[in-house]
């Protein structure tokens, strides 16, 4: 189970760049996918997850599969590819990435299909191009037909079968955005936190807002109000009509897409009349960080990059879907606020998700998490904020910048069958997740607040966000390698497992971008 932490019309070149991405055929030519090579995972044989060993002959599980041919074949390779591709600008490593990792899903699908069209004990099979393989519901005669499928080589327990909660029958339906007026930094009333991380400076001083970014919140649900409305990304090639206009397989998935229902409906609770409103907020206060807009009924200004955009998307077992996604329309950031436990060695994929996406030009961002009181270290840090070099985790500070005790500390530990790092360093930087200004939908001034590292990993998000507004080109590493090298040590000196590199300086770290970008 998933655990939470707690546009208008695109611009020109957003417009492009999903244009680009969109059209890339699913089987490439020969000559495109040779630009970069794919490679074998190590070993021999058919690895089969441990868990599923002794698996109830009668249980429906849901199994994830790797085919043999992968982007990145052994652990290691994260790092040793990065280096390879040094070179190359974000933009053109995406295109030839995905070209890369579709043509391989391609061969490899269809090797396979005769074969699996011929097992009785598998159902709802989808195949992934992010990750080379498919996932299906089975049980254990399924899983030893598996085995004999042409390219198969990993066999991972993604869980037991489980579909999402129904829709509420009230849920509103979305409507296409309309365009918003480019944001004007002298108008605006930062909240705190904008101050302290320094964005107002950089929106003043260094003329960044976030424009031409695309954000994608990963969260359980989604109330629209002004506060994020005006930023509403908007898919080009499928408005709001009942139809797949864009071909894709998915409905209206205009602002976003409800993998878990297959529904375009963001919306999955309701905001209650009484009680507890946070649970019900947690997508809209996580976009409010990010990309929040201030104005008539809403006399502050929340989102770190006003001018960036955001989409949504809900998954719950359907991660890889989720992500593809993000990729084909030129998502920036990817942000998920929530921890999953006890994964095993099905933690690997989760990773080789992030890793590909990351080759794909998508920053992945998470809090740090919330179980310092709960858990011990090396497991405080979950998935997916326990993901090395591909997922960027935010642990939290107070206001006065003395560490949250709740706060998630690393360091974590990845010795599963695929990665063998052992012990590594998170998380890389900190920002706020105490007592943050909740945004209501009815707007006016904040009189509620917020604690969790729900919020510090949008902080996150959202400085990433104005550093790919400065230097759009930056690789995720590259991006990574500015934001702690530029942060504000706050704790021990050096790096700790608490606060990890410090603060993050927005200031200094868009300053930093600027002076990178090659065009200048």
């Amino acid at each position: 189970m998933l655990h939470p932490h707690s546009l208008p019309q695109p611009g020109k070149r957003t417009l492009a760049r999903w244009l680009a991405v969109a059209l890339l055929p699913l089987a490439a030519t020969a000559a495109a996918a040779a630009e970069i090579k794919t490679e074998a995972l190590d070993g021999k044989g058919v690895w089969l997850d441990p868990r599923l060993e002794s698996l109830n002959p009668k249980s429906r599980i849901r199994a994830t599969v790797w085919f043999e041919q992968q982007l990145l074949g052994d652990g290691a390779a994260y790092l040793r590819r990065s280096r390879e591709f040094d070179t190359i600008g974000r933009t053109e490593l995406r295109e030839l990435t995905i070209r890369a990792l579709k043509s391989a899903a391609e061969s490899s699908r269809e090797k396979a299909r005769p074969k699996l069209e011929n097992i009785d004990d598998i159902s709802n099979l989808e195949f992934h191009w992010i990750v080379n393989g498919f996932s299906c519901t089975t049980n254990r005669d399924g899983i030893d037909a598996l085995k004999k499928v042409p390219g198969v080589r990993k066999i991972f327990l993604a869980g037991r079968n489980r579909s999402g909660s129904p829709l509420p029958p009230d849920s509103p339906a979305w409507k296409n955005s309309s365009e918003t007026d480019p944001f004007d930094p002298a108008s605006g009333n930062p909240l705190w936190y904008i101050e302290k991380l320094h964005a107002d400076r950089v929106w003043k001083e260094l003329g960044v807002t976030g424009n031409g970014v695309l954000n994608v919140v990963h969260d359980s649900n989604f109330i629209l109000s002004d506060w994020i409305s005006g930023t509403l990304y908007q898919n080009p090639a499928d408005p709001i009509n009942g139809r797949d206009d864009d071909n894709n397989g998915l409905i209206d998935d205009t602002h976003g897409f409800n993998f878990t229902h297959n529904d375009r409906q963001l919306t999955t609770r309701m905001l209650p009349k009484t009680g507890r409103l946070g649970p019900a907020l947690h997508g809209h206060q996580c976009v409010g960080i990010i990309c929040g807009r201030e104005g008539d009924k809403r006399p502050v200004q929340p989102g770190l990059a006003p001018d960036s955009r955001w989409a949504g998307v809900t998954a719950s077992q359907r991660i890889e879907s989720a992500v593809e996604w993000a990729v084909e329309h030129g998502a920036d950031t990817y942000s998920m606020s929530f921890s999953s436990p006890g994964l095993g060695d099905y933690r690997s994929h989760w990773r080789k998700v992030m890793e590909h996406g990351s080759f794909c030009g998508v920053h992945f961002v998470s809090g740090a998490g919330n179980f310092a009181k709960t858990a011990k270290v090396p497991v405080q840090m979950r998935i997916p904020e326990d993901i090395p070099h591909a997922v960027f985790a935010a642990a939290g500070v107070q206001r006065d910048l003395s560490r949250t005790p709740f706060s998630s500390q690393g360091p974590v530990e990845w010795n599963t069958e695929h990665y063998h790092d052992g012990q590594v360093d998170k998380p890389e930087v900190c920002a706020f997740n105490y007592q943050v200004p909740m945004l209501l939908p009815t707007g006016g001034q904040p009189t509620q607040t917020v604690n969790g590292n729900s919020f510090a990993g949008p902080m996150y998000c959202g400085t990433i966000a104005l550093v790919l507004s400065a230097n759009p080109e930056l690789k995720p590493w590259e991006t990574r390698r500015i934001i702690i090298e530029t942060a504000t040590d706050v704790a021990a000196e050096g790096y700790d497992f608490q606060t990890g590199h410090g603060l993050i300086n927005i200031y200094e770290a868009v300053k930093r971008a600027q002076a990178t970008r090659k065009d200048r």
